[in-house]
């Protein structure tokens, strides 16, 4: 394990610019803030919402440069992708020593970085360069295997949750109950008419039942939910001020219930895999995975949706208070 002085030391973090990969480099972003770092992170998707986090220096990710932030950083970690954005540059960036490139679970074998060593200053941090998630059935979740890279490479550790401006302050909160219904996947969709149920049930015990979607989402979930509000937002920042108005998300195995998680929410994540599961939210102690009892393959599908045991939600939630 490395030990090192991250004290003023300037890291800049790059990520994947889906939302649930947002939160999993904004962890190992507060990480480095505990340690006495000064981060930055360039991000379009996070930076309308800078302001939440008053600690970390937010710039947006129009033009991304690695070069030019390597050179006014002593440490960059950048998805592997924004390496190979542009493929004149490639040489150019690898003989940069203060990046590491990491992704969520592999890095291709013909990239020749998996497992590159970083300099920051006059320490070599051998393996800088690697997939954070060393082995998907560890049972480990991303935030885990996040604090494992941030420890195993940087010698940091987590101390503490992550610190959030608040700037709702909204009476209902602790009886709303946000859905987020669809993923970017469509097999990992889950059914909704089970939803339907899940809504109408919790409504009965008096909770206030509303549906998230991505904005093209909007008049397909108004149909599928027309007994409840449906919501979309332009940007992040939308999101999590609505967030702050809920006390429970349950995510269709999607970026809202990382961000919810994270947010210190209570979250339950539908999935069609097993429940442990690297990709489950795992900001808090209050998360459980919706795993299905049964799956079985039939005319080359799977099936798993009519086994997945909602009512735990309604029976571990219990009536509104």
């Amino acid at each position: 394990m490395t030990q090192m002085d991250w004290r003023d030391r300037c890291v800049t973090i790059v990520p994947c610019p889906a939302l649930g990969d947002v939160t999993i480099y904004l962890h190992l972003a507060w990480l480095f803030n505990l340690a006495g770092a000064r981060v930055r992170f360039v991000s379009n998707t996070l930076f309308p919402a800078r302001e939440y986090f008053d600690w970390l220096q937010v710039d947006p990710s129009d033009c991304v440069d690695l070069i030019a932030l390597s050179e006014s950083s002593d440490l960059v970690v950048s998805y592997i992708n924004w390496l190979t954005q542009d493929a004149s540059r490639v040489t150019a960036l690898l003989e940069r020593s203060n990046i590491a490139f990491v992704t969520a679970k592999k890095i291709s074998s013909r990239l020749e970085v998996d497992g590159r060593a970083v300099r920051v200053g006059e320490h070599t941090l051998p393996g800088a360069s690697r997939a954070l998630c060393l082995q998907s059935r560890s049972g480990l979740n991303m935030v885990q295997w996040v604090e494992e890279y941030a420890s195993s490479v940087y010698g940091l550790h987590a101390r503490q949750p992550m610190a959030l401006r608040r700037f709702v302050n909204c009476p209902e909160s602790r009886r709303r109950v946000a859905i987020f219904p669809t993923t970017p996947h469509l097999k990992k969709n889950y059914a909704p008419m089970g939803f339907s149920w899940l809504a109408r049930r919790l409504l009965a015990k008096g909770w206030l039942v509303e549906f998230v979607g991505m904005p093209h989402e909007q008049e397909p979930l108004k149909q599928m939910y027309a007994d409840f509000p449906v919501h979309t937002f332009a940007d992040i920042r939308g999101l999590m001020d609505y967030l702050s108005t809920c006390s429970v998300v349950v995510s269709n195995d999607s970026g809202g219930g990382h961000l919810g998680s994270l947010m210190g929410l209570r979250s339950f994540t539908v999935t069609r895999k097993q429940a442990d599961f690297v990709w489950r939210p795992g900001f808090n102690e209050n998360n459980q995975v919706l795993a299905p009892l049964l799956s079985f393959k039939m005319l080359g599908r799977y099936v798993w949706r009519p086994f997945v045991p909602l009512w735990r939600i309604t029976s571990r939630l219990g009536g509104a208070r």
